[in-house]
């Protein structure tokens, strides 16, 4: 089968997987396809982005190696579409015994631009992204790492945005980026207390003139 998906949406996405991860199958992207159209994800373990891609598609779900992943970067002057081409169905496997046995890994073909690239589908199993994203959040105010943060505003970037759109907190839960009716981030908290007060010394002077006219 083949899917075209758009430049910027395969970009994005690929800002949330892993880079060297010892999950190895987050290094990848997920591709989920059907009749009802296709879903493109990306999971590093900490934000998880979806992509809703339209369109008929046979039913399919493969997980797209890093190696084909990071070939492709946001289109700026370059090529509008990304091209996958690989077997329809689901990962398999040789079976032996009682056991599913040997994995059989399809060969996914990326073409971008005048670069055309060949690598097998990788076997792990990927985040359920459905039980991940919230349908509504609590506002309840949450800490995120500011690294992660960045990633959205990267996002939104790759995506057209001028302005970050924020994320919905959440609590202890995870927080709910919505960049456009397309695209969607998951980024979850971190614990922290920081101090609500500031220490008393940044009140306090530092030079006898500031002392005489504060006393005066």
């Amino acid at each position: 089968m083949n899917i075209t998906i758009n430049t910027d949406i395969f970009a994005a996405a690929s800002l949330f997987r892993g880079v060297e991860d010892i999950r190895y199958y987050l290094n990848g992207l997920y591709l989920e396809t059907g009749a009802f159209g296709a879903r493109l994800v990306g999971c590093d373990g900490h934000q998880l982005a979806v992509a809703k891609l339209d369109g008929w598609f046979p039913n399919a779900v493969i997980i797209i190696p890093g190696i084909l992943a990071a070939a492709v970067k946001p289109k700026a002057k370059g090529p509008q579409q990304v091209t996958l081409e690989f077997k329809e169905g689901s990962q398999s496997y040789k079976k032996s015994g009682t056991d599913k046995g040997a994995f059989i890994a399809r060969d996914i073909t990326l073409t971008f631009g005048d670069i055309t690239t060949t690598a097998k589908e990788i076997d792990g199993k990927y985040p359920e992204y459905r039980r991940v994203v919230p349908n509504e959040v609590s506002n309840t105010i949450a800490q995120f790492d500011p690294k992660l943060v960045n990633r959205v505003d990267r996002a939104c970037a790759i995506l057209g945005y001028k302005f970050f759109t924020g994320i919905a907190h959440n609590g202890s839960s995870s927080g709910l980026t919505v960049i456009d009716d397309g695209f969607l981030v998951v980024t979850m908290p971190f614990k922290a207390e920081p101090r609500n007060t500031a220490p008393a010394w940044v009140q306090e002077p530092v030079s006898e003139a500031e002392v005489v006219r504060l006393v005066a």
